[in-house]
């Protein structure tokens, strides 16, 4: 649980605690197992700051994710316009707007 609350930053890991259910909780546990926030963001960092140093050296741009040692996750597929807006129809308290209604009325 203290990991969870300082991959979100929260200091408040008891009232975070108090805000899960066990199944939320056991899902984390879960996926923390199997891999963690810190790794791909160490990653990253490190290699922006190889890719910054090598740059600085030769003079030419150079590509972060030529420095990384985790393999970049796979994009995630582009969603339709449609496919979007039935997407938000399911989120409460939200107002829509479309090409067709005016805020405001």
């Amino acid at each position: 649980m203290m990991q969870l609350a300082r991959e979100f930053r929260r200091p408040d890991w008891r009232r975070m605690l108090s805000e899960m259910s066990a199944t939320e909780l056991g899902e984390w546990a879960v996926h923390f197992s199997l891999n963690s926030f810190s790794d791909a963001l160490l990653d990253a960092e490190f290699a922006t700051l190889k890719a910054l140093v090598t740059g600085l050296v030769t003079g030419a741009a150079q590509d972060a994710d030529d420095f990384r040692l985790l393999s970049a996750s796979e994009p995630a597929p582009e969603k339709t316009d449609d496919e979007l807006m039935r997407l938000g129809e399911g989120i409460t308290g939200g107002v829509r707007y479309g090409p067709d209604s005016e805020p405001g009325h």
